[in-house]
């Protein structure tokens, strides 16, 4: 048996009893986060977990996935933040361990709530300044971009109505 250092690639197929699934779970979470805009080793993190049956350690995680201790531990403190991992202790083992929150409704809604509102929020106020400093009536270029401006504001004002109604939904 071969041992994994940090840098080798992971070949899930000798990992775990069930790999080719535990894969292709990785690989749909994998895109689920980057659709976010989020890390791919997010990703991957959580659907380790979500994929294994116990708690993991940051070590197991690491060797499974083969990415450095830095991407594991800023995995794991974001999948903390968005509620999608809890931490366990194991009785004789000094270390943390990692289990994922199963309930995704509740990691999307924190996310659209904690997350995405916030930045809505902010960029309204941005939106407002920038129109703020520009002339409606200024020469045709300043036009030009204040009609992109107002338009850009349209857009930002859908956001703000439709997201609070996600957050309605997914909370049911």
């Amino acid at each position: 048996m071969a041992v994994l250092q940090k840098s080798d690639p992971v070949d899930l197929e000798t990992t775990a009893p069930d790999s080719s699934v535990e894969s292709e779970i990785i690989k749909y979470f994998v895109s689920f986060v980057q659709m976010l805009g989020l890390p791919k080793s997010v990703g991957q993190i959580y659907g380790t977990l979500f994929a294994s049956e116990d708690p993991l350690s940051m070590d197991d995680i690491i060797t499974r996935l083969g990415i450095s201790k830095g991407s594991a531990s800023q995995g794991l403190n974001l999948l903390r933040s968005l509620g999608a991992v809890t931490s366990h202790l194991i009785p004789g083992d000094r270390r943390e361990h990692f289990a994922a929150d199963l309930n995704v409704s509740r990691i999307v809604h924190h996310f659209f709530e904690e997350r995405l509102l916030p930045r809505l929020q902010h960029g309204s106020e941005r939106v407002d300044s920038i129109l703020a400093e520009l002339d409606p009536d200024a020469d045709e270029s300043r036009r030009v971009l204040y009609d992109r401006v107002k338009a850009l504001k349209k857009w930002q004002k859908r956001g703000n109505a439709i997201v609070p109604r996600i957050v309605r939904w997914l909370r049911r």
